[in-house]
């Protein structure tokens, strides 16, 4: 049997408490959502997807890194303002 390497693939920038209050069942999703979204950053094509409001500075930040032209809007017809809807352009 083998060991495994663990890192740091990527900071969250989550060390100023701003999920604190959030359930962790939450964490883990808001996580997983940004993962997905940095995958998809990593291929040419573009995409469009709603998203978590609680990730918008973390999408933010992700697509300014990878240098792609996006757009984060209020998604219509959503009364709670929880989402919003992410487009990213080719690359």
């Amino acid at each position: 049997m083998s060991q495994s390497e663990y890192g740091l693939v990527k900071s969250f920038d989550i060390d100023d408490g701003q999920l604190d209050g959030i359930e962790p069942h939450q964490c883990f999703v808001l996580g997983y959502e940004l993962a997905s979204i940095d995958e998809a950053l990593k291929r040419p094509e573009p995409f469009a997807k709603p998203v978590r409001i609680e990730n918008r500075e973390r999408i933010i930040k992700a697509c300014d890194d990878s240098k792609r032209i996006y757009g984060l809007t209020f998604m219509q017809d959503d009364v709670s303002e929880s989402w919003l809807w992410l487009e990213v352009q080719p690359k």
